[in-house]
């Protein structure tokens, strides 16, 4: 049977996000539908799905729902009744959940239709969210999922201490486009650092900027551009602002994938202060801007957190430093800076790796496998 599927996400469109972009557009392309919570983005809008989509905020303002609703019928009982019509009209026979929290309420509803499933966690899911009372014990329904999928073992491993049965549970990093070569980058490349990403306490954007500041004393010739919006881009910009670093970092904001592009071209080091977030718990999983950058065949300077060492070998594909050791990081920064040799060692390994490791088409192949389908 050929294989239509449906991807449940909580929202589309988000530029950070673009793992579910890759999985909406590329897994099955002309067999795929969306079932998404909501139609409006927290950071912007920056993409459409071309393919049918059910947006459940925008169902929930129909007024037949409204009207039905005031006589009592329970809004996840008409929600219930929406998706199963949206999956039966395009003839869906298989699923894939993205985010663990967000995905569970659908799982009884697939169990009465009897369609298999595989959900795949991402990060926030697997952090932050399992600290809320009874979510461990919840994300036990996932015992009947095909297979749970997680971006590093750091994360299998949690799933596997709350119960979920570990052959059930496998790896899958993610995947991006990696050339055949990285560009060709002049020595002085070392010198240009580039960060990517939601300016957001997980991200640590204010521990990088320091860890910058502090290498910039040291290097006066070394630059720091930095893509990404966020809650915490004024704080960002208040302190390039204060500690007078205009000259040396470039805040780009959200931008374009043709800034994005040009950049990764230009710059030779990626730097990401990730942290555990001290409020909610919020970790990343294998930050796919990390992935990226190795495919473009940077040299990273990260930390120890989550899946990143899984990605970033200390000494042979990057540099790690502790979570909010921002001296460590300044520290790194400067050997990079000033050896060209180690520049050059770390970015073609770092391509090797993610050309095995992290291209997209091993991770199609993965996902595949996983959903039992052909493509």
């Amino acid at each position: 049977m050929t294989a239509k599927l449906a991807i449940f996400t909580s929202q589309l469109g988000t530029a950070s996000e673009t793992f579910i972009r890759r999985h909406v557009e590329d897994l099955l392309p002309g067999r795929t539908v969306v079932v998404a919570r909501n139609s409006t983005q927290a950071f912007g809008d920056f993409w459409e799905a071309s393919c049918p989509v059910l947006f459940l905020d925008c169902w929930t303002q129909r007024l037949s729902v409204r009207l039905v609703r005031r006589v009592g019928v329970s809004e996840s009982y008409l929600r219930d009744a929406a998706v199963a019509r949206f999956l039966r009209a395009h003839e869906v026979n298989v699923v894939l959940g993205e985010y663990l929290d967000q995905f569970i309420d659908f799982v009884p509803l697939l169990h009465r239709m009897r369609i298999p499933y595989v959900v795949q966690g991402h990060g926030l899911d697997l952090s932050a969210a399992l600290r809320k009372p009874g979510a461990a014990e919840r994300n036990l329904a996932y015992r009947s999922a095909r297979a749970v999928l997680t971006r590093c073992e750091f994360h299998r491993r949690r799933l596997i201490e709350i119960g979920l049965p570990a052959d059930k549970i496998h790896v899958n990093p993610g995947g991006v486009d990696v050339p055949s070569e990285p560009p060709l980058r002049i020595p002085d490349a070392r010198k240009r650092f580039l960060a990517l990403g939601r300016m957001v306490p997980k991200k640590g954007p204010i521990y990088l900027l320091e860890a910058f500041r502090l290498a910039a004393a040291q290097d006066p010739e070394i630059t720091l551009d930095y893509i990404g919006g966020g809650q915490l881009f004024p704080a960002v910009k208040q302190f390039v602002d204060v500690c007078g670093l205009q000259e040396r970092v470039r805040l780009h904001g959200p931008a374009p994938e043709e800034t994005k592009h040009r950049l990764f071209g230009e710059c030779g080091v990626f730097v990401q202060h990730s942290i555990t977030d001290p409020e909610t718990g919020d970790e990343e999983g294998l930050p796919a801007a990390i992935q990226e950058a190795m495919a473009q065949g940077m040299a990273v300077i990260s930390t120890r957190h989550a899946g990143i060492p899984e990605a970033v070998e200390h000494g042979v594909t990057g540099l790690l430093v502790e979570e909010r050791d921002a001296a460590g990081m300044a520290g790194a920064m400067c050997c990079i800076a000033r050896d060209i040799a180690v520049c050059a060692r770390l970015g073609p390994a770092a391509h090797l790796k993610a050309k095995q490791f992290y291209s997209w088409p091993a991770e199609r192949a993965r996902l595949v496998a996983a959903l039992g389908c052909s493509v």
